[in-house]
């Protein structure tokens, strides 16, 4: 009998360290379809595409998201578990880990030492820096909101597309490892800064025989990571971000990013900044400047607004990464062979050198279970590469809509609008009517 309630005093005391932590487990499904759309294509030379669709979860920004959440944290560790699934037709619950990381603190010197080890399907991130209340109040993204993150918006670097995403050194998602410092500078001034490291690939290749002779080479496609906060309180928020990317045969590419978040007015959220990229593979220079702001006009309305300008200096330019606001995200204005293509000159390559995309969202709440919402979206070209002569327009998409929330407290909702969008290069011209839908409960 004393062994058995020794076991069972044991297992107590076990359980009851193990749960000192906070934990917790949350569901965030969001599913996305274009329950109708309608677009209209024509070459300028006598082609002309109609084409219909009803209820497509595979369409541009479709698809929908199930993301089942599970955290165990302390003061001093923690741990994260996220799954998620796509819908797509797969009879696979959850077919992607979304996240999968730990961490600890120690206390050293006068500040805090904390290490993450993890996989970070999101991007090791940390701010407020995307402003993007709007986005996750609406619950979308993609084309009707944020549709290029901090960077640049062509998909020249790997690195630059997304620069406050420490884990995309490589434009893949892989295993990471960080340790950061926070200390107080002052008693209204914090440092935080944070190295780390990024592997993409298998380090080791089999010895390959050259010459008669064995050598063993060995390939790396790896990234170093840093980020440098300053906080200083009542006044601003700024982070300084370096990379270094690394593939076998190229060069080594550095990345450089700034953003500064000044606290100007309690009802404005303001970032402005910009990241450079010195391409070592295509031996050229990236750029992109951002400013992104969202303003309180007053309780139940607010308005966001994005601009970014990317550039490049490489001779042949550089693609729109991801697409174009238009309806589809594709490239091409009309399938291949069917007329001119946006997003290319003639011998299919990329041919921007300077673009500019703006962005604006306004939400005005009419009350506890109604919103109204309006997302514009614009991509203009402003330079182009020497040998191409093509005529190019912008790029636009407008979504007006409305989101019906079944409960005061927004923990579910839906989302439905009507976006009209084009895009034209010399007489060809693309016009799309879309019915995005989304449907969304978080608990």
């Amino acid at each position: 009998m004393k062994k058995i309630l020794t076991t069972i005093l044991a297992g107590t005391l076990v359980a009851g360290a193990a749960f000192a932590a906070d934990a917790s487990v949350k569901l965030n499904y969001r599913a996305r379809l274009d329950a109708f759309s309608l677009l209209n294509a024509d070459d300028g030379n006598g082609h002309k595409d109609n084409t219909r669709n009803w209820m497509n979860w595979n369409g541009y920004g479709g698809k929908s998201s199930d993301n089942l959440d599970i955290q165990i944290k302390s003061d001093m560790f923690g741990a994260r578990l996220t799954l998620a699934t796509n819908v797509d037709g797969s009879s696979t619950p959850f077919n992607k880990t979304k996240e999968f990381s730990g961490w600890m603190k120690f206390n050293v010197g006068p500040g805090t030492l904390q290490f993450d080890v993890g996989n970070w399907g999101d991007g090791y991130a940390d701010g407020n820096y995307r402003v993007k209340k709007d986005h996750d109040a609406q619950s979308s993204e993609g084309p009707d909101f944020e549709k290029f993150k901090l960077g640049s918006i062509f998909n020249g670097g790997k690195g630059i597309k997304f620069v406050d995403d420490l884990t995309s050194g490589n434009g893949e998602k892989a295993l990471g490892g960080f340790a950061s410092y926070a200390f107080d500078v002052t008693e209204t001034v914090n440092l935080k800064l944070t190295v780390g490291g990024v592997q993409a690939d298998d380090f080791d290749v089999p010895p390959a025989e050259i010459d008669g002779n064995t050598k063993t080479t060995t390939s790396w496609k790896s990234a170093f990571a840093s980020r440098a906060q300053l906080k200083v309180k009542d006044v601003l928020n700024a982070e300084l971000i370096y990379k270094l990317n690394h593939k076998t045969g190229e060069d080594v590419t550095n990345t450089f990013g700034l953003y500064v978040m000044p606290q100007i007015l309690d009802a404005l959220t303001l970032n402005v900044g910009g990241a450079v990229e010195l391409n070592g593979a295509d031996d050229c220079t990236d750029w992109g400047v951002d400013l992104r702001m969202r303003y309180q006009v007053m309780d139940p309305l607010s308005i966001t607004f994005y601009t970014n300008v990317s550039g490049t200096t490489n001779d042949a330019g550089r693609k729109i990464s991801g697409g174009i606001v238009g309806f589809d995200g594709k490239q091409g204005i009309l399938k291949a062979g069917e007329g001119p293509q946006i997003g290319k000159t003639e011998d299919n390559s990329p041919y921007l050198k300077v673009a500019m995309w703006n962005h604006l969202t306004g939400r005005y709440k009419v009350n506890d279970l109604l919103t109204a919402t309006l997302n514009v979206g614009l991509i203009t070209p402003l330079s182009k590469v020497d040998n191409d002569d093509t005529s190019y327009g912008p790029e636009w998409r407008v979504t007006p809509g409305i989101q019906i929330f079944p409960e005061p407290e927004g923990k579910a909702s839906l989302w439905a609008g009507v976006a009209i969008s084009g895009c034209s290069v010399e007489d060809a011209s693309k016009i799309g009517v879309d019915i995005p839908v989304i449907f969304r409960v978080k608990w």
